[in-house]
């Protein structure tokens, strides 16, 4: 897939030239992405989506399912929307994808880029609480324009992460939720990062995550709220040990109706040197908790482009079992990628 820049922008379907802030094709009627997902003088984003036409148990159509999420013919909860997305804007891009065993893909992902300087945004919805996606997809949608207009103007990235993690716990808390239901309102975790200049700075809340990848290796940006975090603080578990212990994707922070506490975790690096940025969801690094395993799986950073290294991200959490949701963003410093293959 390929990414359109300003006053040069195509439809992806038909290649005809469209106006920049424009949400369809005048000429085929493709949708062009969510409105207002470019920014003035930046690339516009690109998404392309799929979703599932057959239940992925029985291969009955997806026009049986429920309304609440299950198949018409075997009874499985699954959801036929929203199972694959991509997102690319200049050299930046983003896959997000339903996974193997989730019924529902939970994750939200967004991105931004403006002439060298980029945003990216992934939210996971806690599948214990109520219409989680719905509260990752505000929560992204809420903070993106935030860091966007931070990057438009050149403003402090640090108060954009903040704002924008305020805007976004807004959106979640104002999601609707039954308080007689078992499980509680809405929640989701939050990461965001914008790269101005040869500045880096991350928000985290919960164990959506943020690496960097050089080639001196790879090291987590900031670290989770998390009991198992809290765990390898201590020193008395490693971070595999952890996760796989009992509590060991309870976070201890996120955003929703209910957060005690949303301020992000702040973390700034000057970067030292090209490399690579990745925002993930815990899909993703559930089979590389370490950042050595990171580094391994990524490998040497510039051999391909940032949508074929989200594709494989994705694709080696669901050949390793694909038990979650699994979102990948990433974004380059100093470094020329390659294009996408097959363009």
């Amino acid at each position: 897939m390929s990414s359109v820049s300003g006053a040069e922008a195509r439809c992806p379907e038909c290649d005809e030239p469209v106006a920049a802030g424009e949400s369809f094709c005048e000429a085929c009627g493709a949708e062009l992405g969510p409105p207002g997902a470019g920014a003035a003088g930046s690339d516009a984003v690109t998404v392309r989506e799929s979703a599932a036409t057959t239940c992925p148990s029985c291969d009955a159509p997806g026009s049986d399912a429920t309304p609440d999420g299950y198949c018409g013919q075997c009874g499985r909860r699954w959801s036929p929307a929203r199972e694959h997305e991509e997102h690319t804007a200049g050299p930046v891009a983003a896959v997000t994808d339903r996974g193997i065993d989730h019924w529902r893909n939970e994750d939200a992902v967004g991105i931004a880029w403006l002439d060298g300087r980029f945003a990216l945004v992934v939210c996971d919805g806690v599948s214990a609480s109520q219409e989680p996606q719905a509260v990752s997809q505000a929560a992204v949608d809420a903070a993106l324009p935030v860091l966007r207009e931070a990057l438009v103007g050149g403003d402090d990235p640090e108060v954009a992460v903040i704002e924008a993690a305020a805007a976004a716990q807004k959106a979640a808390a104002e999601q609707p939720f039954d308080p007689a239901q078992a499980v509680g309102p809405g929640a989701c975790t939050f990461v965001a990062v914008v790269v101005q200049d040869d500045v880096l700075v991350a928000g985290t809340l919960g164990d959506s995550r943020a690496y960097w990848v050089s080639d001196d290796g790879a090291f987590q940006i900031g670290r989770d709220d998390s009991v198992a975090a809290d765990l390898v603080a201590s020193g008395r578990v490693t971070a595999k040990e952890a996760v796989a212990g009992p509590g060991g994707h309870a976070i201890t922070k996120w955003l929703g109706v209910d957060a005690v506490d949303a301020l992000p975790r702040l973390t700034t690096v000057e970067l030292p040197g090209p490399g690579l940025i990745l925002a993930c969801s815990d899909g993703l690094w559930n089979y590389a908790p370490e950042p050595e395993d990171v580094f391994d799986l990524v490998g040497p950073p510039g051999e391909e482009s940032a949508i074929d290294l989200a594709r494989r991200l994705v694709e080696f959490a669901e050949m390793s079992g694909g038990a979650d949701n699994v979102t990948v963003a990433v974004g380059p410093y100093g470094l020329e990628l390659p294009q996408e293959e097959g363009t």
